[in-house]
């Protein structure tokens, strides 16, 4: 039984705990009345929850290593960063730890695990 690369579990957790953050951020963005450039806190919290909640699920479903989970995993993990350059100066630790997960899932280990690279054998081939 093939083994999960331990960079696809570090993935996974971080998009778990960058989800979490997110829903907290959006929680507390709606309790606060103003933002730093002038948006409506709620519209601005509901949208930080929702990119959260998808965050999570995207952290559950990259245990699992489909190949379009890995696209939509850096979907997401876009409107993340938009969000997190929205929320400034709060979302800049999220900003970083999401160009760490964005390193992470380009690395030939876990694009062999999602499917993305296909797994090349180390003999070479007869002529």
């Amino acid at each position: 039984m093939d083994e999960r690369p331990i960079l696809v579990t570090l993935v996974g957790t971080l998009l778990l705990v960058i989800g979490f953050l997110s829903i907290l951020e959006g929680y507390l963005t709606v309790l606060s009345e103003d933002t730093l450039l002038g948006m409506d806190p709620q519209a601005l919290g509901a949208y930080s929850a929702l990119v959260g909640i998808a965050l999570m699920i995207c952290g559950l479903a990259s245990f699992y290593g489909t190949r379009p989970v890995w696209y939509i995993s850096l979907a997401i993990i876009f409107l993340a960063m938009i969000n997190s350059l929205l929320t400034v100066p709060e979302g800049l630790v999220r900003f970083v730890l999401l160009l760490v997960v964005i390193s992470y899932l380009n690395r030939p280990q876990v694009k062999e695990h999602f499917g993305i690279l296909k797994q090349t054998s180390p003999e070479p081939k007869p002529r």
